[in-house]
């Protein structure tokens, strides 16, 4: 083949070596295989009898030159470059395009077994294989993700290249074949079932058992010898440093046995000896020790390791300085007398006097703090705060002007000419250095203050931009001093035509301590050097004005700004407005308001005043420039009125508010509505019974507690007046004990009036069903009350005629919403009412559509997710209360408005009661919450820290909040996987099923501490896969337990076993299954082996044991992976507590995660 030049240069790039040994190559055959075309090349050698080993080869045509690599640590420099350009020009015309394709999986074989054609999709999959096959021919690398592709449940464990798939490189194909399918059903996945005619299991497993065996005996055997030959591992060495400062070094001193003599570090092999003994835990020290030690040695290292430090180094000083302000260290630092060195009170200082000896120079002394000179050299300790270290003791002192010496003349001579001028002046005044009372008098101090201009710059980085441009000056107080601030820092400009010059014999200093911050001010606004605007620029952004505002409010006097006239009105004090509440339209109990807010003083457009008002507050830019903020006119009686009723001064939507007049009837709120309404607001709210606190009904057969009764009151409170409403109590505070007697009271109200017999209606989870059939015959047992199992039971007649209450679930709901139809009922309770959170959803609709007098709805967590959550229920409890949906949308939205939340709890004030049990349920037990830390190691630890690198490489490509949401399933589906790692390794990797859990074994050893003490428990997971597992174990180790998941059938059995139980037992439960409805009273141990990102559901689940007719003390261990994605989860719940807590309940939390959330998720550690 004809050497074009690029070729031929390539070849002569290399030494004449070099082209040797790959002429060798080439000519015995150690390329074994070649392939490309005229620009791209690649190639193996197989180099055996060298030191050089197999390379895999590549060669590109950039341009007019070749570049090549190679997977050898030589690089460049192998041969196998040279060999592998050598082949091709040998094969010429020849060349290969692709890999060798000479065998492939017979599709006859496998056709012929089958009976039929392959298909598209597993012709496909054959091609998959043959050319991941090829591939490694050619790479000798076959990698975890090569294996995905051919099954995607193959787990990725490393970026590495795989090991042990095969005792020798496969050949073929067939043998390639064969063995990728021993390693699929090794790891519990199976191969494609068309390919069995052409997979021979038994040649592979014949090959592998024997050659994994010899691997497994030589790593047991590797593993042995080098333990066997390892020193037998001695007792720890006790021992005690401290370092004894004796002139120019501080040496290390040390002793063993309690009682035995200090001794110095004799020389560097004994160092070397401790310091051994210490890396290997062979060293057992006091605090203080191990404190001197962990911050000596790498000072000591850098020494040459000789156990000692020389002090006539600065960064030496600066650790001894560290180590004397370490108050754990003690008595770790001593003095030639072996006594510890201490800090003394009294501190050092600079004083500058004629000379004492009778020159015409100046002195400068270092005095003790009255006065009293020092009398020798002392050793500087620099550090935040210097210390002067004497022979016995250490002393705070001055700031030194030679950085780099450490022994300190305490008497330095300076000549007059360099005392007496401006620069020495400013170097006493910089040492805080007392001057003698004829220099001092000679002293003219002027201030220099610095002035920042700010003017708007248009176009100054591209068309439509803008920038705030700032110019620094300093002046002192007589103009004779100018400096300008620039780039490099301030620099001294001409002073001002006519400032006064000093007279004679009087020396000037300038007080520049006014300069020195302002390059940092001027950084935290974001101002940077631009040369072309001769000064330093910013962004104007639509933040811009607010940040201003707070960084010039927090400018010290000595900094002075001048605004240009568009910014000067930043300066300008907010515009007031005044606000009041117009009533527009009014029926029977209900008003419609309006919004008006005047501006006066001032010529604004409406538009410019909207802008104003929808800002709340902040700066609005207008039209003809400048800037002007609004703030509300209302005394804080008033704001408080107006936020107790549940509006916003700052909606000028125009819309008007539908409001009940129990919203409005506020006596402070009196000021913000004219006479007329505030007259109409008062009668109607006169005529509304506020207190109904009817007797107990008969028929109640139980007794209610105190708080039960007040919640019956608010109850009949609604039926009296129309209301309906929510009953938001925490579980186990007997919510539906509550809601029968309130039944019990309709009803006999109802027969009072002479009115028809009407049914009442119960909808509750399909978990809940037998509860309230329970509930009924203990409390109510005159009610007639069917449960409905399915569809065909419900029949409108019977239930109009001889039933009192039906129950059903939220299925049926769904299912029966016409036969519903056909019923008048006289209550509709929503028991769970979370269940219809989504307006949307099938089951909310029908609940809207129930005609019943009475609604209600019961929920100790009504929300979970989203504040519209609140809309849904209230507008099947008491519709038109919150508006409509849009209206609800528009101002109720966090995200606008962060005081929208104190709003929406205004307005359903009158029709919603909430009490938490630390409140009124004062008899019950105490609750206690543990987190018990458990820490990964082993096969767990490696697969978190893999999926936890792969989530940071997608968090790289997450710039925004925009991306965080487009990446949002990713991400959260990555922080599954870590939380379910965190649980057990086998819940993302069957083949890691039988690997240890650190968390598994932590809820073995409670259990076992419990079982012993004779106590029952319950176990929350909300992964169904991990209760398999904790139940396998249990039925291995024979222990008494139940489990209630989703697919339980007879869950009233369960429930009744497990608390008829004497013995200890332990109670599987699964978080949605298990987390409401349930009266668990005999257990009083609650173990959350995984957490949620809503505490509301951890509190449910503890709950289903705390509540009413618990005797003992309830305590909840919490288990926690320690620097996992658990804890931090753990500790972002307790520091935004604000995040996670709603309006009736609980925020959802993963949903509220921040760009700086996520990073500190997925950091290692807690950073």
């Amino acid at each position: 083949m004809h050497i074009d030049k690029a070729t031929a240069d390539y070849l002569n790039s290399f030494p004449e070596p070099v082209r040797r040994e790959g002429r060798r190559l080439q000519d015995e055959g150690a390329v074994v295989s070649v392939h490309g075309s005229h620009l791209f090349i690649k190639g193996r050698v197989e180099a055996t009898g060298t030191s050089q080993g197999d390379c895999v080869v590549t060669l590109r045509l950039r341009g007019n030159e070749w570049e090549g690599a190679c997977s050898c640590p030589r690089g460049l420099e192998c041969p196998s470059l040279c060999a592998v350009m050598l082949k091709r020009l040998a094969l010429g015309a020849d060349l290969p395009e692709s890999p060798a394709t000479e065998d492939s999986l017979p599709i006859e074989l496998l056709e012929k077994s089958l009976g039929r054609p392959l298909t598209g999709h597993e012709l496909e999959f054959l091609d998959k294989v043959e050319r991941r096959f090829r591939r490694y021919q050619t790479e000798r690398r076959f990698f975890d993700h090569d294996m995905v592709r051919l099954n995607p449940r193959w787990p990725v464990e490393s970026y590495e290249p795989l090991e042990g798939l095969w005792p020798v490189p496969p050949e073929s194909v067939q043998e390639f074949w064969n063995y990728i399918a021993y390693a699929m059903q090794k790891r519990g996945l199976q191969p494609p079932e068309f390919l069995s005619a052409a997979t021979d299991e038994v040649w592979a497993a014949d090959r592998m058992v024997s050659w994994e065996r010899e691997r497994e005996r030589s790593a047991w055997r590797s593993l042995v010898d080098n333990f066997v030959r390892k020193p037998l591992q001695t007792q720890p060495e006790p021992a005690e440093f401290r370092l004894c400062v004796a002139g120019r070094e501080a040496r290390l001193q040390w002793h063993g046995e309690s009682g035995t003599l200090w001794q110095r570090v004799a020389n560097a092999e004994e160092f070397k000896r401790l310091k051994q003994r210490y890396q290997a835990g062979g060293l057992r020290m006091s605090a203080a020790s191990e404190i001197l030690w962990s911050q000596f040695l790498p000072a000591c290292d850098e020494e040459g390791g000789e156990g000692w430090l020389n002090l006539d180094q600065p960064e030496n000083c600066r650790l001894l300085n560290r180590l004397l302000h370490q108050p754990e260290i003690g008595d770790a630092v001593v003095n030639l007398d072996e006594e510890p060195y201490r800090i003394q009170a009294q501190a050092l200082r600079w004083k500058c006097a004629r000379d004492s000896m009778g020159s015409e120079d100046y002195e400068i002394l270092l005095v003790t703090d009255d006065g009293e000179p020092i009398s020798h050299s002392l050793r500087l300790l620099p550090g935040e705060e210097n210390l002067y270290l004497a022979d016995e003791v250490a002393f705070p002192g001055p700031v030194y002007w030679e950085e780099e010496q450490t022994l300190v003349d305490p008497r330095q001579l300076l000549p007059p000419d360099v005392v007496e001028t401006e620069a020495g002046v400013a170097f006493l005044a910089r040492i805080a250095a007392g001057l003698p009372d004829e220099l001092a008098a000679r002293i003219r101090v002027e201030t220099i203050e610095a002035t920042i201009q700010l003017r708007i710059v248009l176009g100054l980085t591209g068309r439509g931009t803008e920038h705030i441009v700032a110019r620094v000056t300093g002046r002192s107080t007589t103009g004779s001093r100018r400096e300008i601030l620039g780039k490099e820092g301030w620099e001294i400009a001409t002073p001002e035509e006519g400032a006064p010059t000093p007279e004679p014999g009087i020396i000037q200093r300038y007080d520049r301590t006014p300069l020195a911050e302002v390059p940092e001010r001027l950084a935290a606004l974001g101002f940077t050097w631009d040369a072309g605007a001769e000064g330093f620029r910013t962004r104007l952004t639509r933040a811009f004005p607010e940040k201003y505002l707070a960084w010039s409010r927090a400018l010290p006097e000595t900094i002075h700004l001048e605004l240009d006239k568009e910014l000067a009105t930043l300066e300008h004090n907010p515009v007031e407005a005044s606000v009041s509440f117009e009533v527009v339209g009014q029926e029977i109990d209900w008003f419609d308001l309006k919004v008006v807010v005047q501006v006066e003083g001032l010529d604004l457009t409406p538009q410019e005043i909207r802008a104003l008002v929808a800002a709340r507050g902040a700066f609005v830019r207008l039209a003809n420039g400048g800037w002007l903020r609004l703030e509300m006119k209302l005394s804080d009686q008033q704001r408080e009125a107006v936020h107790r009723i549940g509006l916003d001064p700052f909606d000028l939507s125009g819309e008007t508010h539908r409001m009940h007049v129990l919203q409005l009837a506020e006596p402070l709120a009196q000021e913000v509505f004219d006479e007329a309404a505030w007259q109409a607001i008062t009668e109607r709210s006169r005529e509304i019974r506020l207190s109904v606190q009817p007797p107990l009904p008969d028929g109640l057969s139980v007794t209610l507690r105190p708080y039960q009764v007040d919640g019956f009151h608010f109850l009949a409170y609604l039926a009296e007046n129309g209301f309906g409403g929510i009953l938001a109590d925490d579980m186990g505070l007997g919510k539906t004990i509550q809601s029968l007697t309130w039944l019990l009271w309709l009803r006999k109200t109802l027969a009072e009036s002479g009115d028809p017999n009407l049914p009442s209606l119960v909808v509750c989870p399909k978990s809940v069903l037998d509860v309230w059939e329970g509930e009924v015959r203990k409390a109510a047992p005159g009610l007639r009350i069917q449960v409905l199992r399915n569809r065909a039971e419900f029949d409108a007649k019977r239930i109009r005629e001889e039933l009192d209450l039906v129950v059903m679930n939220y299925a049926q709901l769904r299912v029966n919403a016409e036969d519903l139809d056909s019923v008048h009922w006289l209550a509709a309770i929503l028991d769970e009412g979370q269940q219809i959170k989504n307006p949307d959803s099938q089951a909310a609709k029908a609940a809207r559509q129930i005609q019943a007098r009475h609604r209600l709805v019961l929920s100790g967590t009504p929300i979970e997710n989203r504040l519209l959550d609140v809309w849904s229920l209230m507008s099947f409890a008491m519709p038109g209360i919150l508006g409509n949906r849009k209206y609800f949308r528009d101002r109720f939205d966090r995200r606008k408005d962060p005081d929208c939340q104190p709003r929406l709890t205004s307005r359903l004030r009158p029709f919603l009661l909430r009490r938490a049990k630390s409140e009124v349920a004062l008899d019950l037990p105490p609750k206690t919450e543990e987190d018990v830390l458990c820490i990964m190691e082993g096969v767990q630890q490696q697969l978190y820290l893999q999926e936890l690198e792969r989530i940071q490489k997608v968090l790289l490509d997450v710039g925004n909040e925009d991306s965080l949401r487009r990446n949002s399933f990713i991400i959260l589906q990555g922080l599954m996987r870590l939380r379910q790692i965190c649980c057990h390794p086998g819940l993302v990797s069957p083949a890691a099923m039988k690997e240890e859990s650190a968390k598994l074994s932590a809820l073995f050893y409670l259990l076992d501490q419990l079982r012993d003490e004779g106590h029952k428990v319950l176990v929350f997971s909300q992964f169904v896969s991990m209760l398999n597992i904790i139940q396998e174990r249990l039925v291995a180790e024979d222990r008494p337990h139940v489990i209630l998941t989703g697919q339980t059938r007879d869950r009233q059995q369960v429930i009744d076993t497990f608390q008829s139980s004497k013995d200890p037992m332990v109670f599987l439960l699964s978080l949605k299954a298990g987390g409401s409805g349930l009266n668990l009273t005999s257990a009083s141990y609650v173990v959350l082996y995984d957490p949620w990102w809503n505490p509301a559901v951890e509190n449910q689940a503890i709950d289903r044991t705390h509540r009413i007719g618990q005797e003992n003390k309830v305590i909840a261990y919490r288990l926690l992976i320690r620097d996992s994605v658990e804890e931090k989860i753990r500790l972002l719940q307790q520091q935004k507590r604000e995040l996670v807590s709603g309006v009736l309940g609980e925020e959802g939390f993963a949903r509220n995660l921040s760009m700086d959330d996520l990073a500190f998720l997925f950091s290692q550690g807690n950073r």
